[in-house]
């Protein structure tokens, strides 16, 4: 399923709207609040009635929509470097929310200015998707599907959204100054993290039986400086007497190294196969593994052999 894409790891730091909240892993947003992704230079407004909670992985950016009130599971997936006709592309296929459950597109997607939207159908569920894009080739894909009862409801919410979206100019994250890791702290990382695998799992329910998430996220420091990184998530739509699921899975490999250490912290760079470049913060407090602040389990590797 394109449009139901896995939640990821860290935003960039910039100056928003006034007002508005950056989004933050995990944290939760209440209706009426004004949300921004100073990394994908835009902005939007939760619904009133619905509660959010953000996630992140290395590629993806998603706010899950959930309500005590509306059955169904509303998503605001977040969009970096794509174009009108990526988008428009994702939105002409089926979405297939497990169980059986297959909504198909009803109609080609329907392009007014800067949005596009689509329908979606099966005997059960109805589901509506409006992407509003931005100049600086960022966007934002709003999605809702449940009961079919609901699709006026569904339409409202995408149109409140859409409405209050704005752009500003992406903010890049400030690079921290390289350091080769050499010497006694560097050996003292190298030994910690190599052939080491970390994991991170992560779980919400929208509450009022309407929805959720759960994902788990393992990267593997093999020795040589390769890794591999390998995301899935799930995302679950309860209505009275049925459900559907929406499974994605992310991967990519590379090579990684460590700049800047420390005593307690360090900069694990990893760059991607194909010249994507991602900096995490890592740290370590004789116990615990923190990437970008969220606690990750170590084990030994069983792929990197």
């Amino acid at each position: 399923m394109r449009l139901l894409a896995p939640a990821v790891l860290v935003l960039a730091a910039g100056v928003g709207p006034a007002g508005a909240d950056e989004l933050q892993l995990d944290r939760v947003y209440a209706g009426g609040t004004r949300v921004e992704s100073p990394a994908a230079g835009l902005s939007f407004v939760t619904p009133h009635g619905w509660v959010g909670r953000f996630g992140q992985d290395a590629r993806h950016q998603v706010l899950i929509l959930g309500s005590n009130t509306v059955e169904g599971v509303g998503l605001a997936i977040i969009q970096s470097g794509v174009s009108a006709q990526q988008v428009l592309r994702s939105l002409d296929e089926p979405q297939d929310l497990g169980a059986g459950v297959v909504l198909r597109p009803v109609g080609a997607p329907s392009v007014i200015g800067p949005r596009i939207a689509a329908r979606y159908r099966d005997e059960t569920y109805v589901g509506r998707a409006l992407a509003v894009i931005g100049p600086a080739r960022n966007g934002v894909v709003f999605f809702f599907a449940g009961p079919a009862r609901h699709e006026a409801v569904y339409a409202a919410l995408l149109e409140g959204l859409a409405g209050s979206t704005g752009f500003a100019q992406p903010v890049a994250a400030p690079a921290p100054a390289p350091a080769p890791a050499s010497g006694r702290l560097g050996e003292a990382w190298s030994e910690l993290l190599t052939g080491q695998a970390l994991h991170y799992f992560s779980s919400y329910n929208s509450g009022g039986g309407g929805g959720g998430m759960a994902s788990h996220r393992v990267l593997h420091l093999c020795a040589g400086g390769r890794f591999r990184y390998a995301g899935d998530s799930l995302v679950t739509m309860n209505v009275p007497g049925a459900g559907g699921s929406a499974g994605g899975r992310d991967g990519f490999q590379g090579r990684w190294r460590l700049e800047s250490p420390g005593e307690s912290a360090a900069v694990l760079v990893l760059v991607v196969d194909g010249g994507q470049e991602l900096r995490w913060q890592v740290r370590y407090d004789g116990q615990k593994t923190f990437l970008n602040g969220q606690r990750w389990l170590r084990e030994r590797s069983k792929v990197c052999g």
